[in-house]
């Protein structure tokens, strides 16, 4: 079975962690749907999300064996909530190593930050939450990507998006890039997407 590993940070936004979780859990309802695990990992055995949500991790990052994952899916958050532990080597060489394995990178909003601290969007595509007087956008910029403008962004396997909004749509992406369009219309119409 296709694994998509989803990596939640301290400060992580709900909607955007959700998504995944909703989109690739009816992978698993839908008839004639090939179905993806998602396996939720961070770094500590509780994490406190953006707003109020606390969750209990299924693994430690530590636990994974990145070798069984086909993508990791990285929702983004607030810095001063903790997301700077997204930058953390461990996170970061998760990413890397996905990535290498030929895994697909999936970001929300502030998320491509981490990828790009990895060094995988140098010379990319790419898009981030553009608010915050483009500290975020010049964030990728020093990292070597080309910043584009787009909800949606995916290049080279890592795609990339600018807010909470398009989670639905990145998780979508995703799905497409792992199991393929005919799928994405099955699950969108189950989920009454239009």
């Amino acid at each position: 079975m296709t694994k998509v590993l989803l990596f939640l940070a301290q400060g992580f936004e709900e909607i955007e962690a959700s998504a995944f979780i909703d989109v690739f859990g009816w992978t698993k309802s839908v008839d004639e749907v090939k179905p993806v695990e998602v396996a939720v990992a961070g770094l500590h055995e509780e994490i406190r999300a953006a707003h109020s949500l606390t969750v209990r991790p299924q693994y430690l990052l530590s636990e994974i064996d990145l070798d069984e994952f086909s993508a990791i899916a990285i929702p983004g958050g607030y810095h001063d909530r903790g997301f700077t532990e997204a930058y953390q080597p461990e996170v970061l060489e998760a990413i890397r190593k996905v990535y290498s394995n030929g895994g697909v990178i999936a970001t929300v909003c502030v998320a491509a930050k981490p990828v790009a601290k990895a060094g995988l969007l140098a010379g990319k595509e790419a898009t981030t939450y553009p608010l915050d007087d483009g500290i975020h956008v010049e964030y990728l910029l020093k990292h070597g990507a080309k910043v584009v403008d787009g909800d949606v962004v995916v290049s080279d396997r890592i795609i990339t998006s600018t807010g909470p909004a398009t989670a639905f749509s990145v998780a979508f992406k995703l799905l497409e890039i792992l199991n393929g369009e005919e799928d994405v219309e099955k699950v969108k119409k189950a989920m009454m997407f239009r």
